[in-house]
């Protein structure tokens, strides 16, 4: 089998996806995986790229189950008892050819390792079944409703919280909405309709997606604002007063209302979250959830593979990126907005979001980039020895460094888009403090990359 694509962490793709390509990755899949479901989202492309996927799966012998269009939240509900589950689409960006998307049948990301024996496994030279043993499709077209019952029975109803959900005219359109008006929550929808053909609004959720409805939630008072990108993996929170709030503080919020007794979260988490951990900030909201002894925050690496690797390791009741994607294991390993969305409504029924947002403390975060290809391993080594003659309060050491100081933290670590490059942070609810950090952490830096040569 030859000119195989790429693997990417999350995706089997390359640059110029084709029906010819997501055949050849369907019988790839289909050797080593033979009972599959897969979902897809509303981008224009997806029927296409899904439909020669399957004809891929089916040649090499697979089951497949076809949740048609959905949110990859309820495609992995559905996938429990598969050996993977795939999501054709493209969440996060419009007028770009559909992506494939493969997870573990409970919704957690791939390993590298799992990947590549997975490729290794589709290079195979043994003939594909003859035509009495191909595959088997099974249209599965309950897969939104089995979700939206099972989201819908953790919260009950009477949630009559005034929330304006844009769903993008993505594939959210088929949960969200139904799940938002069974709790009872008094819901304005905004681009609730799936159409491959029209995007009122960029798939995104940063700030500039979602002004238009920021404007709309300003004018409506008392209500909040939810937008969900494409697949219903990440979401944005707009406040009561039509402002766009930032990722970390929404994952603080969640964290204040929910208190999970573990979480995990990414080394570089800024420290808004460990106060909400803590409790030492959101005094006086309304939940029903109670603090336990003996909880504690879980440090993994900035990737999914890691936070979702690392719940399964620890057991953990909560995971979480700080770009708006959030994990419930309880449900499932796949980041589910959705189910974000709805906790994020009921806590607003008694709690006015941005009351609680203005008693947060605020931090500032300094970020920068050095350029320095090196050997990783030896990079690694020299951080660690140079760490240790630092007076520090507590040092996590995953694939980066994060090290905590009075007063703040700072921490290092590798690009994980660029590996070339080295990211420094710096977090202080000082900013002379700060600025000191992020001249010590670059300092250090240098000297680390200094050494190898």
């Amino acid at each position: 089998m030859k000119n195989i694509p790429a693997l990417t962490l999350r995706s089997i793709t390359d640059d110029d996806m084709t029906a010819e390509k997501a055949l050849r990755i369907g019988r790839m899949i289909g050797r080593s995986c033979k009972t599959v479901c897969v979902g897809s989202d509303t981008n224009q492309s997806s029927r296409m790229i899904k439909n020669a996927l399957i004809s891929g799966l089916l040649s090499a012998g697979a089951y497949v189950n076809d949740a048609d269009i959905a949110p990859a939240p309820a495609v992995a509900l559905a996938s429990k008892g598969s050996d993977c589950m795939l999501m054709v689409g493209e969440p996060n960006e419009h007028g770009v050819i559909s992506r494939i998307y493969i997870m573990n049948s409970d919704g957690s990301i791939f390993t590298k390792e799992h990947l590549q024996q997975m490729v290794v496994a589709g290079r195979t030279d043994t003939p594909l079944p003859g035509y009495k043993d191909v595959g088997g499709l099974r249209i599965c077209d309950t897969v939104a409703d089995d979700y939206n019952k099972m989201i819908s029975g953790k919260y009950g109803k009477g949630i009559e919280t005034p929330v304006i959900l844009d769903c993008g005219g993505g594939c959210t359109s088929v949960c969200a909405p139904q799940i938002l008006a069974s709790i009872g929550a008094d819901l304005t929808t905004v681009n609730a309709q799936s159409d491959p053909r029209y995007s009122p609004r960029p798939p995104g959720i940063g700030p500039n997606d979602v002004s238009i409805l920021a404007e709309i939630v300003d004018m409506d008072l008392g209500s909040i604002g939810i937008a969900l990108n494409g697949d219903g993996t990440r979401l944005a929170l707009v406040d009561e007063r039509g402002k766009y709030v930032d990722p970390a503080n929404v994952l603080a919020l969640l964290i204040i209302y929910l208190k999970p007794p573990s979480l995990v979260i990414p080394f570089n988490a800024s420290a808004v979250v460990e106060d909400a951990f803590r409790d030492l900030i959101g005094e006086g909201v309304s939940t029903d959830a109670h603090a336990r002894h003996g909880r504690k925050i879980i440090w993994a690496d900035e990737n999914l593979e890691s936070i979702t690797a690392t719940i399964k390791e620890t057991d953990a009741e909560m995971g979480a990126m700080t770009d708006g994607t959030f994990i419930f294991p309880d449900v499932t390993l796949c980041p589910d907005a959705i189910n974000a969305a709805v906790i994020l409504t009921k806590m607003s029924r008694e709690n006015s979001i941005s009351n609680l947002l203005a008693s947060f403390p605020r931090y500032i975060t300094l970020k920068e980039s050095i350029y320095g290809p090196s050997d990783d391993e030896l990079f690694r080594k020299k951080l660690r020895d140079m760490l240790k003659e630092i007076d520090t309060e507590e040092t996590w050491e995953i694939e980066g460094r994060r090290v905590c100081v009075p007063g703040g933290w700072f921490a290092i670590s590798r690009n994980p888009d660029d590996p070339e490059y080295i990211d420094v942070i710096a977090e202080s609810k000082d900013k002379a403090h700060a600025v000191s950090m992020m001249e010590l952490a670059k300092d250090i830096a240098r000297d680390c990359l200094r050494s190898e040569y």
